[in-house]
């Protein structure tokens, strides 16, 4: 029922367009308001209906770190529901350095963690700007939980709504596809979830021996119960879609269809919206009359029910040069630097804002301020809707509140549906242990491991690389299977594995040492220790090693399989 509360009437200014009065008076004057009611489920186009089966396949997927290379990201990595749809991981390891390569620099910008470089075979390489840490996309992660809305996604707009079979390029959806046009994006991303030259068949084929969510723990009840018995997931993709084949556009449609499940309409915006004049605070319904305000005129921009226009601006915080946004798409030079409006649903979860997510803003306080200084310095198409904004603190302070009020607190809490699995990401520390016995090498390098992918059953990318090593050297893997609790091996009780080491000079060596574990029940909670030796003219000889010569260690790292 269309509620006709004062309350409601208030609301409907903040969804009318932007007007003026000289076009009101052209019109007759004004039109009366529409009515508003709360944020209602988006259109799901008819070539993929929203089924429940279909609906939990897509939440496994997109919470499932198994879709990417190395067992290491998920969809859900990035975007993280309690975090505002964003990437709710912080620290140095998401900054991108931006075009000049330098950290602390002002093109620094807040990315997300992606993964290690890795070449076609899954071998370990350093990145040209990453080096050996884990890369780091370079925009900020764009919120998921109101995607379903947009006509286009991503910050350029890219995702279109008209959906091409990913393998065949046959056309599967002709509009309201963007979705499914996103999703299956980041998969093939040598960035965010591949190893360089991943293709679909290299991920249809993995899925179809992974078991479904293997790494996850604390599992919703949709899930849990979806799991029992163990199904596949050529099962699931059978009860999803008719057959148990996985391809890629099945893999699209079924994280599209989850994600349009995702509707934040119970914010206390929404019910004040629908008649309930106390679900707003004084403060909020004063921000929201200064958010309509021609001062403010936030909603011209960030109005309707979606507060999104779901179009593409310029706020002119960085040059140009630096990312040319909506232009590098559509070539229009009117384009340049032009990014898409979010929505400013649970904004108030986020911890950084914009597109290049500004590591100068502390709080959303200042990101609203970066609209009462007309936006960023740089003008160069900057758009001249922000010119003359008119704010003062204490309109500031009744945004923000308003801001407030369009969380959903499923969303903050994270229960149905937007709850979620824990990722093995997320797991405490203790699956993996340095138990020292590292010895230097050549210029005094000490050669490190680098532990990302997870050790776990029927792991078929199981890796751990090696760097900081000498150079076009020869060497072995050290590596022990054993009971937890039992003694760090010693020399003579491991198995080798020759290796020879990429790169060159002292310090300059890395390498891979990869394995498939195998499906056996019985490895869960056993000890895998695994070192590297590498030859090395700059160490003495050690009589008590089972191969004889000079070798630069590595520490000793113990790993318990999942």
């Amino acid at each position: 029922m269309i509620s006709t509360h004062p309350a409601s009437r208030l609301v409907l200014t903040l969804v009318l367009p932007v007007v003026s009065a000289s076009a009101a008076m052209a019109q007759g004057g004004p039109p009366p308001p529409p009515p508003i009611q709360a944020l209602q489920p988006p259109p799901a186009p008819p070539q993929n209906p929203i089924t429940e089966s279909k609906r939990v396949l897509g939440k496994m997927l997109f919470w499932d770190e198994q879709l990417s290379s190395g067992d290491t990201v998920s969809c859900g990595t990035c975007h993280q529901p309690g975090a505002g749809g964003k990437d709710g991981r912080a620290g140095l390891a998401s900054i991108h350095p931006g075009p000049d390569g330098l950290v602390g620099t002002a093109d620094d910008r807040m990315g997300s963690h992606g993964v290690l470089r890795a070449d076609v075979f899954g071998n370990y390489k350093p990145d040209a700007t990453f080096d050996f840490e884990e890369q780091a996309t370079p925009r900020s992660s764009p919120s998921n939980l109101m995607a379903a809305y947009f006509p286009s996604l991503f910050w350029d707009g890219r995702a279109t709504g008209q959906f091409l079979d990913p393998e065949t390029g046959a056309l599967v959806i002709p509009a309201g596809g963007a979705l499914e046009s996103q999703s299956v994006g980041p998969i093939l991303s040598d960035v965010e979830m591949a190893d360089e030259g991943r293709t679909w068949s290299d991920v249809t084929t993995k899925l179809a021996g992974a078991k479904p969510l293997a790494l996850a723990w604390d599992l919703p009840a949709d899930l849990a119960n979806a799991l029992f018995g163990s199904p596949t997931y050529p099962e699931l993709f059978q009860a999803a879609f008719g057959t148990p084949d996985i391809t890629a556009r099945r893999i699209g449609m079924a994280l599209a269809t989850y994600q349009r499940t995702l509707v934040p309409n119970q914010t206390p915006f929404d019910n004040f919206a629908n008649g309930n004049a106390g679900a707003l605070t004084p403060l909020q319904q004063q921000g929201l009359q200064t958010f309509n305000s021609p001062q403010a005129r936030c909603n011209a921009c960030h109005g309707g029910t979606n507060f999104s226009d779901g179009q593409f601006h310029n706020l002119g915080l960085r040059p140009i040069s630096e990312d040319s946004g909506r232009f590098a798409i559509t070539g229009n030079v009117a384009d340049r630097g032009r990014f898409k409006t979010p929505s400013l649903r649970n904004v108030a979860l986020k911890d950084v804002f914009f597109h290049n997510g500004d590591t100068s803003l502390t709080s959303l306080a200042d990101a609203v301020n970066v609209y009462d200084n007309s936006g960023g310095p740089f003008a160069d198409n900057r758009d001249p809707i922000l010119n003359g904004l008119n704010l003062n603190p204490i309109d500031v302070t009744r945004i923000v509140a308003l801001l407030d009020a369009l969380t959903d607190p499923r969303v903050a809490a994270e229960t149905f549906p937007f709850d979620r699995p824990k990722m093995n990401s997320e797991r405490a520390p203790g699956l993996v242990e340095n138990v020292g016995g590292a010895v230097a090498g050549a210029g005094g390098f000490v050669p490190a491991v680098l532990t990302v992918a997870p050790a776990h059953v029927n792991g078929p990318e199981f890796r751990v690389g090696l760097k900081d090593a000498l150079g076009d050297a020869r060497g072995f893997v050290a590596f022990h299977l054993g009971q937890p609790g039992q003694p760090i091996p010693t020399p003579g009780t491991q198995r080798l594995a020759r290796l020879k080491t990429a790169g060159s000079g002292a310090g300059g060596g890395y390498a891979t040492f990869q394995v498939g574990l195998p499906d056996d029940p019985s490895l869960s909670g056993a000890e895998l220790f695994v070192q590297f030796w590498v030859q090395d003219h700059a160490v003495l000889g050690n009589a008590s090693l089972p191969v004889t010569g000079s070798f630069a260690k590595s520490d000793s790292i113990r790993m318990t399989i999942q």
